[in-house]
């Protein structure tokens, strides 16, 4: 990623801690031993985490920008 800003970097930390999370609980930390499907579950941990944090992030900025508004706002619209 070229020149990630506050958000992204903020995503890819949440991400690494729950690949952490991932190798251990899969067992081993040598990634040649895993299976096919131990590598789809790694995948699908650190890309769900990185799209899940830059979505609460987007929903905090959203509420925030409505309150000083003085607009209301739904926190989970469009989820």
């Amino acid at each position: 990623m070229v020149d990630a800003n506050e958000q992204e970097v903020a995503a890819m930390r949440a991400a690494g801690d729950i690949a952490g999370q991932y190798i251990e609980a899969v067992g081993r930390s040598d990634m040649a031993t895993w299976s096919a499907e131990d590598w789809r579950g790694f995948i699908e941990a650190i890309c769900g985490a990185y799209v899940d944090s830059l979505v609460e992030q987007q929903i905090a900025i959203n509420t925030a920008v409505a309150r000083v508004q003085g607009l209301p706002f739904a926190a989970s619209a469009g989820r």
